[in-house]
C-alpha cells in the first residue's frame, strides 16, 4: 500500500512539473535572430530597436517582406504596424525556390499577433501583388510558451457600446479621464470604445494601443485621421478640419457604436487646445443630431439613428459629478483606476513632458471631475456611477 502512495505522489509530482513547464511564458527571442528587409537593407535595425520613433517602410515593391533566421525555433510573431487596416500579411517558409504561406495576419489592427509552429527560417510578407508601401514599427519573435500579457490580440471594435469616449489625441484619454477606462473596461467588463480624432504618427498609435491594453481594453479603438494641428480657438480648429466634416464624422461615430453614455473633453480645451474644444462642441451638437434621421443621411443609411442617454464633459460647470477613481480594482491586482492610468501613461513615451500628467483629484484639471451636459434619464443624484438611471 505504501508503494502505491509513493507511486501516486511521484505521478502527481510529474504531472505538476509537466503542467508547470506547459504554463511557462513565451520569451522574446528577437535579439538572437538575423533579420533582413527587402528594401533599404540598412534600415533593418528599425524593426528591432524598440523605439517607436523609428520605422521601416517598404519601397512600393510587389512582394515587400522581412526575412528572419533564428537559431531558436519561433512560435509567435508579433508586429507593431505603421497603420491599421492595411493589406493582410503572411508568414511564408521556403520550399525549394518557392515561398509558401503557413500563417496569416489580417492587417486590420496596428498591433497583430500570429502563432507559428517552431520556425527557424521564414519571412513576413504582404499578401498583395500591388505596388504599395507598408510600414513596421517593431517585430517581436516569441519562443514556445504561454502568450505574455503584453502581447495584444485585439478583438473587433464593439458593435454596441456602453460607453464611448471621444478625445482629440492619444494620451488625452489618460490625462483627463484617469480611472474611467480601467474602471469600466477592465474592472466592470463593459463595452467601451475609445475614439480619437487624430493620431499623428505610427509611434503614437502604438503608444495608445499599449496604454489601452494595459487598462483592460480588448476591443479595438476607433482612430481618426484628422490632421493634428495645434490651435487655441474653436473656430480656428473647425476652419482647419471643416466644421461640417467634423459634425458628420462624430454623428457617424455615435450612430455606429450606439453608446448609452458619451464622455468627452473640456469645452475650454483643458489648457486651451482647439482640438479638445472641438470634441466637446461636436458632442454637444451631435448627441441630438445622431437621433435626427434628416441629418447626415449617409450614416443614417449605414447605421440608422441613435439617441445616447447621457453626455459627460470634462470639467463642465453644470450638474457636476466627482467620480471616484481611487477604488482598488481586482482586474489590476488592487491598484486603483487612477494608479492604473498613471502607469499606463508611462507607455506614452513620446509624451513624457513635465507639463503633462494624469491630473489628480486636487488639480484644477482633475480627471475625476465631469459635468452631466445632456441627459434623457434625468439628473444624477447618487453621483457614483456614469450609468446611474440607466437600466
Amino acid at each position: 500500500m505504501k508503494r502505491i502512495f509513493v507511486f501516486l505522489a511521484l505521478a502527481l509530482a510529474l504531472l505538476g512539473l509537466a503542467g508547470g513547464a506547459q504554463a511557462s511564458e513565451a520569451r522574446d527571442i528577437t535579439e538572437q535572430a538575423t533579420i533582413r528587409v527587402s528594401s533599404k537593407p540598412n534600415a533593418a535595425y528599425r524593426v528591432t530597436d524598440r523605439d517607436y520613433k523609428t520605422i521601416w517602410t517598404s519601397n512600393k515593391e510587389r512582394k515587400a517582406h522581412i526575412e528572419v533566421t533564428s537559431p531558436e525555433p519561433v512560435y509567435g510573431v508579433y508586429l507593431c504596424l505603421g497603420s491599421d487596416k492595411t493589406a493582410p500579411w503572411v508568414i511564408e517558409v521556403q520550399e525549394g525556390k518557392t515561398w509558401t504561406a503557413v500563417a496569416r495576419g489580417e492587417g486590420l489592427y496596428g498591433h497583430e499577433y500570429v502563432a507559428v509552429e517552431g520556425l527557424t527560417h521564414f519571412r513576413i510578407a504582404w499578401d498583395t501583388n500591388a505596388q504599395k508601401t507598408f510600414a513596421v514599427n517593431e517585430v517581436y519573435l516569441l519562443s514556445e510558451g504561454d502568450l505574455p500579457s503584453w502581447v495584444q490580440v485585439w478583438k473587433p471594435s464593439v458593435e454596441k457600446a456602453d460607453l464611448m469616449i471621444l478625445v482629440g489625441h492619444p494620451d488625452d484619454e489618460m490625462l483627463f479621464f484617469g480611472g474611467m477606462i480601467p474602471t469600466y473596461a477592465g474592472e466592470k467588463q463593459m463595452n467601451v470604445v475609445v475614439c480619437y480624432l487624430t493620431c499623428g504618427t505610427p509611434g503614437r498609435r502604438s503608444e495608445l494601443l499599449n496604454g489601452l491594453w494595459y487598462c483592460g481594453v480588448r476591443n479595438y479603438p476607433d482612430i481618426g485621421d484628422f490632421w493634428d494641428k495645434y490651435s487655441l480657438k474653436l473656430k480656428t480648429q473647425y476652419d482647419i478640419w471643416g466644421k461640417t466634416k467634423v459634425l458628420k464624422y462624430v454623428t457617424a461615430l455615435i450612430r455606429r457604436y450606439q453608446p448609452e453614455v458619451i464622455a468627452t473633453q473640456d469645452v475650454n480645451g483643458e489648457y486651451g487646445h482647439g482640438a479638445h474644444r472641438v470634441c466637446a462642441d461636436a458632442c454637444l451638437q451631435c448627441v441630438t443630431l445622431a437621433a435626427d434621421e434628416s441629418k447626415y443621411t449617409e450614416s443614417v443609411k449605414q447605421y440608422g439613428v441613435w439617441q445616447p442617454k447621457k453626455l459627460y464633459i470634462h470639467m463642465y460647470k453644470d450638474n457636476q459629478v466627482e467620480f471616484d477613481w481611487d477604488i482598488p480594482l481586482n482586474s489590476q491586482g488592487g491598484k486603483t483606476g487612477f494608479e492604473t492610468a498613471v502607469e499606463a501613461y508611462k507607455l506614452y513615451v513620446s509624451q513624457q513632458q513635465p507639463q503633462y500628467r494624469v491630473e489628480p483629484r486636487d488639480s484644477v484639471k482633475s480627471c475625476y471631475l465631469f459635468g452631466l451636459a445632456f441627459s434623457t434619464v434625468g439628473p444624477d443624484v447618487v453621483k457614483e456611477d456614469m450609468f446611474e438611471n440607466i437600466p
